[in-house]
């Protein structure tokens, strides 16, 4: 049975992205009205195309006091928040050595701090609408360490497991469930503009499905744990990676190569 977000309303962070527009794409093809949250903001008028029910924002979500804003605004314009989905994200391929301090604190700000920030502001809104639903998009990093970023990536990633369970402990007599996907190899248009023909074509070898995963398999889980059907679940994650999680570790080599250019 198809998931039915009639009349639901989500605010999807990172919505010019490949992740985060897919996902808002499939949440508005299951009924939901949908705000989009983002930097860029000729990514977001792409993005929301001619769907009138669908609202934009240029918000920086590491500011917390214009995420605050921007979720009011949602509210007051929507009538209700119901959905949460925290996609925003990014890294810096950097060693220890080789990561100043504003590096590190701007990269846990943007995948740590800014879905504390985001949950933060749309509890009350999800209490006034009797429950809610959060996934925040982590990464198979959280588990292993990061491919194509650092240290900074791999630990904020990580913290977002943390932030997932005690947000679902305290949550839950709100009837607010919180959960997170960790996606592993996915093909978004950040992802091809990054990568070296040689690792585009290494990747599909480490995978068990032998292939890149696409936005729209990492959006189908997101739309699951936001729906009716995932009822039961709250403070867990969910691996979206092909396989990988199963085996092929990230080698010392190919580490460090991805470092030395």
């Amino acid at each position: 049975m198809a998931p039915d977000m009639g009349g639901k309303v989500a605010i999807v962070t990172g919505g010019a992205g490949g992740i985060g527009r897919a996902t808002a794409a499939l949440f508005r093809r299951h009924g939901a009205r949908v705000a989009l949250f983002d930097r860029d903001e000729a990514g977001l008028v792409t993005a929301a195309g001619s769907d009138a029910d669908t609202i934009t924002a240029v918000v920086d979500v590491t500011d917390a006091s214009a995420v605050a804003a921007a979720c009011a605004r949602v509210e007051e314009r929507l009538g209700r928040i119901d959905i949460l989905v925290n996609v925003a994200g990014g890294g810096l391929p950097r060693t220890l050595d080789a990561t100043p301090p504003a590096d590190w604190d701007r990269i846990v700000a943007l995948n740590l701090s800014a879905p504390f920030y985001l949950i933060q502001a749309v509890a009350p809104a999800m209490r006034r609408a009797g429950g809610g639903a959060v996934v925040t998009v982590s990464s198979l990093a959280a588990l292993q360490i990061s491919l194509n970023n650092g240290a900074s990536y791999t630990s904020a990633k990580s913290g977002v497991l943390g932030l997932t369970r005690h947000a679902a402990f305290e949550l839950a007599r709100d009837r607010i469930r919180v959960n997170a996907v960790l996606p592993g190899p996915i093909m978004t248009p950040q992802m091809d503009a990054k990568i070296d023909d040689a690792t585009r074509e290494a990747i599909p070898r480490k995978v068990p499905l032998g292939r890149w995963l696409t936005p729209e398999e990492v959006a189908a889980p997101i739309l699951f744990l936001c729906s009716d059907a995932a009822s039961g679940c709250t403070g867990t994650h969910l691996v979206v990676d092909g396989g990988l999680h199963i085996g092929s570790p990230t080698d010392a080599a190919t580490y460090f190569a991805r470092r030395e250019d």
